[in-house]
């Protein structure tokens, strides 16, 4: 999986940029089938903004994007938030793409009759 870090008005130290890919290479371990990941941090200058450090993740699959953002005091913070939002995202997308055929499968099975044994033959029948 390539994982790109970037700041936006803010320069990300190589502190942030190995905690930010060590704390969301978690999901990878609940689902493997992920291409790339990018994130990105940004700063509000406003003093009344109490979460000035912006966190913003968006993480590909194939077909399929999932996207978290969360704001904290510090960039420690933002990625512990951000990180949190992207574990419940891929916990719900595995279990879409695990249940569905095993429901499906299940749903072929409820319809076909049960098996009772083999055939009687019609010659014995009275």
């Amino acid at each position: 999986m390539r994982i790109t870090v970037k700041g936006k008005n803010l320069d990300v130290s190589d502190d942030i940029r190995e905690e930010a890919i060590a704390k969301l290479s978690k999901g990878r371990r609940l689902f493997d089938r992920f291409i790339d990941m990018e994130v990105v941090f940004s700063e509000e200058t406003n003093p009344r903004i109490a979460d000035p450090v912006h966190c913003e993740v968006v993480l590909h699959a194939k077909g399929k994007y999932l996207r978290a953002s969360a704001s904290g005091p510090d960039a420690s913070t933002a990625i512990d938030r951000a990180e949190a939002k992207l574990t419940r995202q891929v916990r719900k997308l595995k279990t879409k793409l695990v249940s569905k055929p095993r429901r499906d499968a299940a749903a072929r099975q409820e319809g076909q009759p049960a098996y009772a044994g083999p055939l009687p033959d019609p010659s014995d029948l009275p």
